[in-house]
């Protein structure tokens, strides 16, 4: 009896109650079941029993995210398996060392290895590859024993940065099959060294389809504003790196909702951490009345769902603005890092400033630009989605390829 192709996905925080990695979750099975039905699929999650009962996968252990995991157990897992797929999100800069970890026990190993439509900013992570404040201060006095002529917070912080792209270089360029997704990584993988074959794919929780409104268990307060005839403006605003200046944002609400005509929606695309960061804002509007917080645990296809019944969505979280432009909904970024800078780039748009930065006159401005020129943006949307499912379509055939040559050595 032919034993099953076994894959593993990982490399990505997955259950770690982040909407926009389990819809790259999601879709990446789904892609893979399409290739190989057959294939044995677990998961390095850190909510297993909901993943194994929804996609019907296995599930082991998150690995590469604290709390500490068991590095014995991730070799172990890899050599179990005959390919593991580095499965999306924008690992390449957020969080690239133990994904290359993995990657580089599966190559040594002889295991198949994908990068799976994943994404690099155009800067590292300041997190983990910047200095502390405190570290900072003692290169600085350092820097002025040299009168200034080295500045070594920034040429340490470079090196240190030289050092990571070469490692991802190397990674990557050992690699079986890597699809990136969008040109944007692709550029800045380039800037680690050149890898021949590079294939610049799409998000795959782009396939994700909307679930029935109805189907949805809502709070009767935001159903009541879904249903309405009011102009809707859907809000995230991530709790991972919130907007500096919150009485700016908090009078731009107001502003939006002032003539009651128009509601805001906050979407929270974390039902944690975004949940009460948005709550929080919503008590200090003038009005907090004329805005709901779409609360609870949600599947992806749930808050698609509700993003579909919005008139414009304003998001610092790149999944909520690519799970709008799913079903045409108009957009509006605010950069979190260059990803999102990069999804908007093909409909013609640029942020409106940085969290910490944010333009909030344009934001208003761009806000009501949207909302009057729907049609358009629906028009350019639909394009603009042709040709991104059209770049993962051909990832996909790239990646039976392997699949089935893994497939062919695992059975010899």
């Amino acid at each position: 009896m032919k034993k099953p192709l076994k894959i593993l996905l990982g490399g990505v925080p997955f259950g770690r109650n982040n909407v926009g990695d389990e819809a790259i979750l999601e879709c990446t099975v789904k892609i893979i079941r399409g290739i190989c039905p057959e294939a044995q699929i677990t998961v390095s999650t850190d909510d297993g029993p909901a993943t194994e009962a929804k996609l019907k996968v296995r599930t082991v252990e998150l690995f590469g995210f604290a709390p500490p995991f068991s590095r014995r157990l991730m070799r172990q897992t890899i050599e179990a398996h005959d390919v593991f797929i580095w499965a999306g999100a924008t690992g390449l800069s957020d969080y690239p060392e133990v994904p290359i970890e993995m990657l580089q026990i599966a190559r040594n190993t002889g295991r198949t290895t994908v990068v799976w439509g994943v994404g690099m900013n155009h800067h590292l992570n300041p997190f983990l590859y910047s200095y502390s404040i405190g570290k900072r201060r003692m290169l600085q006095l350092l820097s002025a024993c040299t009168l200034n002529q080295i500045n070594l917070v920034k040429s340490i912080e470079k090196w240190k940065e030289q050092q990571v792209r070469k490692k991802i270089g190397r990674a990557l360029s050992d690699a079986d099959l890597v699809v990136l997704r969008d040109p944007e990584s692709r550029n800045e993988v380039l800037r680690c060294r050149d890898i021949p074959g590079l294939i610049v794919g799409a998000d795959s929780a782009l396939l994700l389809e909307p679930a029935a409104l109805e189907t949805v268990n809502l709070s009767d307060d935001v159903s009541s504003v879904l249903s309405s005839g009011f102009k809707k403006i859907g809000i995230c605003i991530s709790a991972q790196r919130e907007i500096t200046d919150t009485n700016r944002l908090i009078a731009g609400f107001n502003d939006l909702v002032e003539d009651d005509s128009t509601r805001i929606v906050f979407v929270p695309m974390n039902p944690l951490t975004d949940s009460a960061l948005m709550a929080g804002l919503r008590k200090q509007m003038k009005h907090p009345d004329r805005s709901v917080v779409v609360e609870g645990r949600y599947e992806p296809a749930e808050i698609l769902a509700v993003a579909a019944q919005l008139d414009v969505v304003v998001s610092s979280r790149l999944h909520l603005l690519i799970l709008a432009s799913i079903v045409h909904v108009p957009i509006v970024g605010i950069s979190r890092g260059s990803k999102v800078d990069n999804f908007l780039r093909p409909f013609g748009l640029i942020p409106t400033g940085q969290v910490d930065a944010c333009n909030f006159d344009r934001l208003n401005t761009e806000i009501r630009r949207m909302l009057n020129e729907r049609p358009d943006f629906e028009l350019r949307s639909r394009k603009i989605r042709a040709e991104l499912l059209q770049r993962l379509d051909a990832a996909t055939v790239r990646l039976k390829q392997i699949l089935c040559s893994a497939a062919s050595n695992h059975e010899e």
